[in-house]
């Protein structure tokens, strides 16, 4: 059990890593990011205190409040990265058009 924790968490440091050295995030991602970082690694460790926190919620258990969490935060990813791709679509247009009207006006 303890191999399966410890590669959790080095899959979890490595993750965090990665995303955060990244220049494009803000302080304040950087900092939700790490409040995710030890919120896991302290699910993992100690799996009483996740019950806990479950307690808090009205959930049964600690597993089930991660797979929660998990599928709430899979969905706000989701949404953030549609809105992103939708809005990349609008303005990859507009600059199209602007050039293609551009380019006409010259010849």
């Amino acid at each position: 059990m303890i191999i399966i924790k410890t590669v959790l968490i080095l899959i979890f440091t490595l993750s965090i890593l990665v995303i955060s050295l990244s220049d494009k995030y803000k302080t304040y991602k950087r900092v939700l990011l790490l409040v995710l970082y030890f919120s896991a690694v302290i699910m993992i460790v100690s799996p009483s205190i996740a019950d806990t926190v479950a307690g808090w919620f009205s959930i049964q258990y600690g597993s089930d409040l991660a797979v929660y969490f998990s599928i709430a935060v899979l969905v706000m990813f989701g949404a953030v990265n549609y809105a992103r791709g939708y809005r990349q679509g609008r303005i990859t247009t507009t600059i199209i058009r602007e050039l293609a009207i551009k380019d006409v006006k010259i010849t």
